[in-house]
């Protein structure tokens, strides 16, 4: 079975429903990557609200014309964060505050979200500047990045929320009587949680698994030496044992069906760029920042560096922890290289 994708874009703040009880919201953001889906998923007396969205004026006004009509008879009283991503959780404090509503997210997501929140040593721009310094960015291409993404987080997330509640993997949440199990994914994030309803056989995948895309699978400088392709490969061939009946509900994209054949593209195009990565490290030692323009062949601003760079450590350090590439330091600057 392909790739069977099963909807046209709506327009951003309309709602489009995609099953029983289940509707699609779509929010804008301002970056290449324009938009993010959050589901609402209707119960006998209230609301569910999966993602919300950063918090950005227009987003907050589209929350605010659903109060005034959709929750004016059927209130919001829970959200459930799929990670700490500010498109995701950027808009939780503020609806909790307006709308008295629970969180549910997972626990290492909620305490990254406060320790971001709260500008923590090394959640900042210094350990980031640092860490790309170290992987060779330097000079004016280093300081668009920090420009970019020194203060993204606080932009979108002013405020952190307050209280949660903890889902794990294999938890299940009764939402309008049906059971979504909680799902696991590393690599994009710290624990990320997406969510599957047999009864429905909706997936709301988050950022796991998206339709034309392989989600951000980066290493940064709060966990220098972090190996999270690893993860992600082993996420996406855990979702790969999933039903192939599901509908995936992605957060960015549309809803498609062909969970096995999208998990075998992901592995496939992660394949293909470690050899062409491989193969480029035969020729001499090369920084991560060398090796963006290996993985990457457009030109990038400062915001796509930032998530380039990261990709770029990223796949080296999967080659490196294999030992099919070693690491050097050369003035301060990390280097890879198949061995002589």
């Amino acid at each position: 079975m392909g790739i069977e994708r099963l909807y046209e874009a709506p327009a951003v703040g309309s709602l489009t429903p995609v099953a029983p009880g289940v509707q699609w919201l779509r929010l804008p953001l301002p970056f290449q990557l324009d938009h993010i889906n959050v589901w609402l998923l209707e119960e006998e007396a209230h609301y569910t609200l999966v993602d919300c969205g950063a918090n950005l004026p227009e987003v907050a006004a589209i929350w605010d014309q659903l109060a005034k009509t959709l929750f004016a008879t059927k209130p919001l009283k829970r959200i459930i964060v799929t990670h700490a991503h500010p498109d995701h959780i950027g808009m939780a404090a503020p609806l909790m505050r307006i709308h008295g509503t629970s969180l549910q997210m997972s626990m290492s997501e909620y305490l990254f979200t406060r320790a971001m929140c709260g500008h923590l040593d090394g959640f900042d721009g210094v350990t980031a500047g640092r860490f790309m310094a170290s992987h060779g960015l330097v000079d004016e291409a280093a300081e668009e990045t920090l420009r970019a993404r020194g203060k993204l987080f606080s932009n979108l997330v002013p405020e952190p929320p307050l209280s949660f509640l903890r889902m794990q993997h294999g938890d299940e949440i009764l939402i309008a009587g049906r059971i979504w199990r909680c799902h696991e994914g590393y690599g994009h994030s710290t624990e990320h949680i997406s969510l599957i309803c047999d009864e429905l056989k909706l997936m709301i995948s988050g950022d796991m698994l998206l339709p034309t895309i392989s989600t951000n699978v980066s290493v940064y400088g709060l966990e220098p030496e972090a190996n999270p392709l690893q993860l992600f490969l082993k996420s996406v061939e855990s979702m790969a044992t999933l039903s192939d009946e599901l509908t995936v509900l992605p957060s960015h994209g549309v809803p498609f069906k062909g969970v096995h054949e999208r998990c075998a593209q992901l592995l496939r195009h992660h394949e293909h760029r470690l050899k062409e990565l491989l193969a480029a490290l035969k020729d001499a030692p090369m920084s991560a920042a060398q090796a963006v323009g290996v993985l990457f062949r457009r030109k990038m601003d400062g915001h796509q560096m930032s998530f380039a760079l990261g990709e770029a450590v990223a796949h080296l350090h999967y080659l490196w922890r294999k030992g099919l590439v070693v690491r050097t330091q050369e003035n301060g600057v990390w280097k890879f290289q198949t061995p002589l």
